[in-house]
C-alpha cells in the first residue's frame, strides 16, 4: 500500500488549494499533481467529480473536501487536527467552513466571471493550469469556450446583476471581520488553524488572486492577504485551542451566517421540498433569488445532524450565541 497521498487538481481552484494546505499543515506525505489530460482517464469514475481528486493511500479515490478532511481527521487522530477539542467549538468551526465553501465561492463566482478585468484574467489562468504548453491560440480557443460555460452558469449559483451588492457586501463583512485578528498572527479559534480558518483561506487566496477582489483586499484588508499566504504552507506553525469561549472574529462570522447563509440554506431547502424550481429570501435587508439546489439542501441537513449530536453541555456553551445571531432557530427545525 502507498504511503503518500496523491492531489489531483489545480493551482486556481480555491477547494484544490483548501485541501493541500491541511495536508501541508498536518505533514501528511503527498505529492500535488496538476490536472492535466493525463489524469482524466483515471479520476472519470469518481463521483461527484469534483475538483480536486485524491487519492488515499488504499488506492481509493475522493472528491469534496469536506468529507476528504474530515476522512483525514478519522485517519490521523493524533496529527496536528484541524477540529477544536471542544466540540462546540468543533461544531462552529464546521458552520463557518460550510458558510466559505457554499457562500463565500459565490463572492468568487460572481466576481471571476461578472467583472471584464477578471474575466481577462482567471479563465485563462484556470486554463493554462489544467492544460500547460498549449499554443497561445489554443489556449485562447479554449478559454473563450471555458469562459463562456462558466458565464452560462452564473444564474444557478445565483450569480445575477439583482444579487451583486449582496455578495459584494458579504466579501467587504468577511475582510473586516479578518483584519483585526490577521494583525495578531492568531486564528479563528486560537494559535492553531482550524477547519474554519482552512476554508475561508481557500476562497480567499484566489480572491486573492483575481485583480478586482485582489484590489480591494490589498486596499481594505491588507493584513487579511498576508494572513492568507502564510497559511498557504502552515507546516511550521505550532498553536493550542482557545479556552476561552468563541473569540470575537468567530462571534462575527456566526452573526454573518444567521444573516446570511442559514436564512439561504432554510430557504433554498423549503424550495427543495416543495419542488420549487427558485426561490426568493431576505437576506441582511436584501432581497436575494436564485434556483432551488439539492446540494445545498444537503448542507443543512449535515449542519442540523451534527448540531444535533452535541450534548446539553455542549450545546448550552453555544446556544446563547446562537439563538443571538438567529442561527439556534434555523438549527434546531427539522
Amino acid at each position: 500500500m502507498q504511503e503518500t497521498y496523491r492531489i489531483i487538481g489545480v493551482e486556481s481552484s480555491p477547494y484544490t488549494v483548501k485541501v493541500r494546505a491541511v495536508m501541508r499543515f498536518r505533514r501528511l506525505p503527498h505529492v500535488w499533481l496538476s490536472r492535466m489530460p493525463q489524469y482524466f482517464e483515471e479520476t472519470e469514475h469518481v463521483r461527484p467529480l469534483l475538483m480536486p481528486v485524491v487519492q488515499f493511500p488504499d488506492g481509493t479515490y475522493r472528491a469534496d473536501t469536506t468529507p476528504i478532511i474530515l476522512d483525514l481527521e478519522r485517519l490521523h487522530p493524533n496529527s496536528r487536527s484541524i477540529v477544536p477539542t471542544d466540540l462546540a467549538a468543533a461544531f462552529l468551526s464546521l458552520l463557518i467552513e460550510d458558510m466559505a465553501d457554499e457562500w463565500l465561492s459565490k463572492c468568487l463566482f460572481h466576481n471571476r466571471f461578472s467583472k471584464s478585468e477578471n474575466r481577462s484574467f482567471a479563465p485563462a489562468w484556470v486554463m493554462d493550469d489544467a492544460y500547460p504548453g498549449l499554443s497561445r491560440e489554443r489556449l485562447e480557443e479554449l478559454t473563450a469556450k471555458f469562459l463562456e460555460r462558466q458565464t452560462n452558469r452564473m444564474p444557478l449559483f445565483g450569480c445575477i446583476p439583482e444579487n451583486a451588492e449582496l455578495f459584494e457586501t458579504f466579501y467587504r463583512e468577511t475582510l473586516a471581520a479578518l483584519e483585526s485578528m490577521a494583525a495578531t498572527d492568531r486564528f479563528l479559534f486560537g494559535t492553531r488553524p482550524s477547519l474554519a480558518d482552512f476554508g475561508l483561506y481557500g476562497q480567499l487566496t484566489t480572491l486573492a488572486a483575481d485583480p478586482t477582489s485582489m484590489a480591494v483586499m490589498r486596499r481594505t484588508a491588507p493584513r487579511t492577504e498576508h494572513w492568507v499566504r502564510r497559511l498557504d504552507d502552515g507546516s511550521g506553525i505550532d498553536g493550542d485551542w482557545n479556552e476561552t469561549g468563541a473569540s470575537a472574529v468567530v462571534v462575527e462570522f456566526i452573526a454573518m451566517a444567521g444573516r446570511y447563509y442559514l436564512p439561504f440554506l432554510e430557504a433554498n431547502a423549503n424550495a427543495v421540498a416543495e419542488r420549487d424550481e427558485s426561490f426568493r429570501v431576505e437576506l441582511a435587508g436584501q432581497s436575494y433569488t436564485q434556483p432551488a439546489g439539492r446540494y445545498q439542501s444537503k448542507c443543512l441537513d449535515f449542519l442540523r445532524a451534527q448540531f444535533a449530536r452535541l450534548d446539553a453541555s455542549e450545546r448550552g456553551r453555544i446556544n446563547g450565541l446562537l439563538d443571538e445571531t438567529g442561527c439556534l432557530e434555523v438549527l434546531e427545525a427539522s
